[in-house]
């Protein structure tokens, strides 16, 4: 083989493995991480979802317990025990038709009395009368919410609740809400692409699932048979009533392969499917390796063409090499012949290259070096961007005024996918700081908020920052560093939300610690400061606490304390604060309530104690003490007044409210 086609084969295969190698290395590697960040943002959705029907099916309870509380209602279902009468029947239609007119999403609303008979319906068609007499039964001690099926199996959300006057049971509401808003949400399909959903879906009392959303490729509600189920794995593996999984490779209803996410919502017993296509996922890795082929063969013929330009090249001047040879006898060495072996010149190329040994070998030595340095150099900067953006905290670079580079987790935070769509909303993430009493502003001291965390290192900065309606804190660390003449900042922000939760929380009985209490009361001496707004303060002791434990032994006290928790939380709305003051002491924070709407509440608490049995048998009091807010007073003079009542209560002989005005 003559050396022209030698370097021509050369140069040729060493460019075309060189490509295969790092080509199949490449699609393996985006391959992999297409694969996980498309799992990260399918459970980044599938939380999303969770959160929001959580949300979705609170809303409706606050709103079913908002209705009872109505004083009118209660009124009006009270007379109606004591005497029946087509008057106050036209009273509570009329009641119904005004909260009609107010809420759009309402299929039906039914009231029943005491007895579980119905007094008044909206539609007057009952579908289910065993289901309606479950959800009484499970009413009596609460609010109890349930997914039923309609015809066509539409799906509704029934929540049924109790309606007590003062401490009369008097009848329970039964609310039938269609899922509009529910569907509207997960038809907003952001992140999913072209073939992604989100599903939801249970099973009714044939054993067949039902899918009940709005979904991409086929009408809704879609009934899954019992003996098709094995076409909806993810819907069936969401259903089992497990933590959350990531399912791979399985059969979607469409019997297409997806890789999805499961969640199971226990309050409704409702299944979580959020998933995508493997064929989409996957579409970019099939477009990489066509397009991989083509630089393949475009690679190839470069190579070889430019090696028959080189080795045409070399052969011309193979009859110059005794010229050359002269040359370097003669001192120039500059002049280099490369080595050949196996032919007529591999002698002559060596005895030329002996000559300039020692430069060559100085030469290739200095650029080993600088090369080395250089993939040094590099290497280090592609970890510092992959620690960047591994780090479990959000973590940005910038000058103080917007935002130069930001990691991972904080598009996944904030939910945006780019600075670019960041900025059209936003300058900075000091834009989304919530004002809060202790934490960082925008501004402090006449500094920008990051300048004031670098000045005062020795100093723990917080900040609130609202998303989704949640209110998330986050500690805050920064420095900075100086690039191209100007000072920068590296900020860290570490979600400690629910650390202080944790510290917020009364461990035996699961109320707000003091810590909590005292925070709330200052919000609720400067909301009253600021805008007028009343609050009153509840201080419970148990009577005779000492003897249960002298007695009956701490656990048994605990056990008191426990139930003692569950019957204010009975009895108290979701807007007052629990919490525990302190040994056997409790306080309610009533927002929005004045004395006598207190010592109204303090009488049912009263009585609840007075007439529930604890544990090892135990009858037990409480003496409660009262006081209300007043402009001009300081929150340790709220405190002392409540605490006055409760010792006149105390000296009263115990078991009483007593109210200092």
């Amino acid at each position: 083989m003559s050396i022209k086609y030698k370097i021509i084969f050369f140069i040729s295969a060493i460019v075309s493995f060189t490509i295969v190698i790092i080509s199949y290395s490449y699609v393996n590697y985006t391959q992999k991480n297409i694969k996980e960040l498309s799992v990260k943002q399918l459970e980044s959705i599938g939380y999303i979802t969770f959160e929001r029907l959580k949300e979705y099916l609170f809303h409706n309870k606050e709103k079913v317990e908002l209705f009872n509380s109505r004083l009118l209602l209660q009124k009006t279902l009270l007379s109606y025990l004591e005497n029946p009468d087509k008057k106050l029947n036209e009273i509570l239609e009329n009641i119904l038709k005004l909260l009609y007119t107010e809420r759009g999403n309402i299929e039906d609303i039914i009231i029943l009395d005491t007895n579980a008979n119905i007094i008044v319906s909206k539609s007057n068609n009952i579908y289910d009368k065993q289901m309606m007499k479950k959800m009484f039964t499970k009413s009596l001690s609460g609010s109890y919410s349930h997914l039923s099926f309609i015809y066509n199996n539409v799906a509704l959300l029934c929540i049924s609740s109790p309606i007590y006057k003062d401490k009369t049971f008097v009848g329970t509401t039964i609310f039938k809400i269609r899922l509009n808003t529910l569907n509207e949400m997960l038809e907003q399909r952001g992140g999913l692409d072209d073939t992604g959903e989100a599903l939801l879906g249970s099973y009714d009392e044939k054993g067949n699932i039902i899918i009940f959303t709005p979904l991409r490729f086929s009408k809704y509600p879609l009934i899954m048979l019992e003996k098709d189920i094995d076409n909806a794995i993810p819907m069936k593996i969401a259903l089992q009533k497990k933590e959350h999984q990531v399912v791979d490779n399985e059969l979607d209803y469409r019997r297409e392969k997806v890789i999805s996410t499961v969640h199971y919502f226990e309050p409704l017993n409702i299944g979580i499917v959020v998933k995508k296509d493997i064929k989409e996922i996957m579409q970019p890795i099939k477009e990489l390796k066509i397009t991989l082929f083509k630089i393949m063969l475009i690679g190839i013929v470069i190579s070889i063409i430019i090696s028959y330009i080189f080795s045409l090249y070399i052969f011309r001047y193979i009859n110059m090499i005794l010229d050359i040879t002269s040359k370097i006898s003669n001192g120039d060495f500059t002049q280099r012949i490369k080595i050949f072996t196996n032919d007529e010149i591999e002698m002559i190329s060596n005895s030329i290259n002996k000559m300039a040994n020692t430069l060559v070998n100085i030469n290739s030595k200095l650029e080993k070096r600088v090369e080395e340095k250089t993939h040094l150099l590099k290497e280090s900067n592609y970890k510092l961007n992959y620690i960047f953006n591994i780090t479990p905290n959000i973590t940005i670079l910038t000058n103080g005024e917007t935002i130069i580079k930001a990691n991972n987790k904080f598009f996944e935070f904030t939910g945006f996918n780019s600075l670019e769509e960041f900025f059209t909303k936003y300058n900075c993430i000091c834009d989304m700081f919530k004002a809060r009493s202790g934490c960082l502003k925008s501004k402090m001291e006449d500094k920008s908020w990051i300048e004031y965390v670098v000045s005062y290192p020795e100093k723990t900065h917080k900040v609130v920052i609202k998303k989704d309606d949640v209110e998330h804190m986050f500690l805050v660390n920064a420095t900075s560093y100086t690039e191209a003449a100007k000072i920068n900042y590296i900020a860290v922000f570490e979600n400690i939300t629910e650390i202080q939760k944790i510290a917020h929380t009364d461990k035996l009985t699961q109320l707000a610690n003091r810590l909590k209490i005292d925070e709330i009361l200052e919000r609720c001496f400067q909301s009253g400061k600021r805008y007028q707004r009343i609050f009153t303060i509840i201080l419970i002791d148990i009577d005779f606490f000492k003897k249960v434990n002298d007695h009956k032994g701490h656990l048994i006290g605990d056990e008191v304390l426990k139930d003692i928790a569950k019957i204010l939380n009975t009895l108290t709305r979701r807007v007052d604060l629990l919490g525990r003051w302190g040994g056997e002491e409790f306080i309610i924070i009533s927002k929005e309530t004045d004395m006598d709407g207190a010592y109204i509440l303090g009488e049912k608490i009263r009585h609840a104690v007075e007439s529930y049995l604890f544990a090892a048998d135990l009858k037990l009091t409480i003496s409660v003490g009262i006081s209300e807010y007043r402009n001009d007073e300081s929150i340790e003079a709220l405190i002392k007044r409540a605490d006055e009542a409760l010792y006149m209560a105390k000296e009263k002989g115990r078991n009483r409210v007593e109210i200092i005005k």
